[in-house]
């Protein structure tokens, strides 16, 4: 019975989200960017209590075009390079404003040990240390949270956080650490 109920949140959620909503932005599915598959899957419970963003400190991205790239080179790393099950990170915010799906909403990924089974990890592609990111990325990741919180993936009370909040890293830069921070979700203790 357990199995089934899981299987059926999960229809649910990914048959809304992949559809979009007036709540949800359109994601730019896995699919469209990457042939790879995930070596093996751990899935999450739901609802997820922790969102962490990160930033990928590569190059940025302006067009779908070049953010494909960059969302597969990352995937390579991950999996081919560092020998992941999966890309780590659960979505990435290109710099044209699109949403692109990493491991997704019910997908373990690898951004921040010890939250990995508990959170989803958006990571901004870039370098945010020194730079704020653009509007339109930043809307696009807290329309992703209200739509996750609205499906019922992520918990009405999600706790935001940067991924220096958790782990010992600069991620998610300083200027986009401070963006963050205006988010009704976001938290100073995790």
């Amino acid at each position: 019975m357990l199995d089934t109920r899981w299987a059926i949140i999960f229809l649910f959620s990914y048959v809304c989200i992949a559809q979009g909503d007036e709540e949800c932005p359109t994601i730019i599915k896995r699919n469209q960017w990457s042939t790879k598959e995930a070596k093996s899957v751990n899935y999450l419970i739901l609802p997820i209590p922790y969102v962490i963003i990160h930033h990928t400190v590569t190059p940025e991205c302006s067009s779908k075009m070049q953010c494909n790239t960059r969302v597969e080179n990352i995937r390579y790393h991950h999996m081919d390079t560092l020998g992941w099950h999966d890309i780590g990170f659960s979505f990435l915010i290109g710099g044209d404003g699109n949403i692109y799906e990493g491991c997704g909403w019910n997908r373990e990924g690898a951004h921040a040990i010890g939250y990995n089974k508990k959170s989803v990890g958006i990571a901004f592609i870039g370098n945010f240390q020194e730079k704020l990111a653009s509007d339109n990325m930043i809307n696009a990741a807290h329309k992703l949270i209200v739509c996750g919180k609205s499906q019922g993936i992520l918990r009405d009370d999600v706790r935001v956080v940067g991924a220096r909040q958790v782990t010992n890293t600069a991620s998610p830069g300083i200027e986009l650490y401070g963006q963050i921070q205006n988010w009704p979700e976001w938290v100073s203790k995790p």
